[in-house]
């Protein structure tokens, strides 16, 4: 299954998904991220990523790249309530909580270490795409 097909499912089943494109967020760390960053619509159809952060400056053709420090200044402004986390395991829960504090109650996480949470926050703790799997 897709992995944003098994995102929008779950919404549907659990989080009352209506079925319309979701605005997200992009944080990412290493090589994967930066891959994946490079490549249009990576995350698919069902979510619409409309910034990305990462703690060094990386180019990329289809998404604008903010350093990290920044998200706690524009994901509230953006309004944006999903994040995707693409981090080494070991900066997941701590990049996980900074999302939270920035307004997120939705994160589907590809850092490898299973997250959990004391907030009323949604992860979706995944597997991340392989680099060029996409349709």
């Amino acid at each position: 299954m897709d992995i944003l097909e098994r995102i929008s499912q779950v919404r549907r089943e659990e989080y009352e998904f209506t079925g319309h494109v979701e605005d997200a967020v992009f944080v990412f760390k290493g090589v994967l991220g930066e891959a994946l960053v490079r490549q249009p619509k990576f995350a698919g159809d069902a979510v619409k990523v409309i910034a990305a952060f990462s703690e060094k400056p990386v180019q990329s053709d289809f998404y604008e790249v903010f350093e990290q420090e920044k998200m706690s200044n524009l994901i509230p402004r953006l309004a944006v309530k999903t994040a995707i986390l693409c981090v080494p395991h070991k900066e997941a829960a701590r990049i996980a909580e900074q999302l939270i504090k920035c307004g997120i109650v939705r994160i589907l996480n590809w850092s490898g270490e299973i997250l959990h949470t004391e907030s009323s926050a949604a992860i979706l703790n995944e597997e991340p795409p392989a680099v060029g799997d996409q349709k």
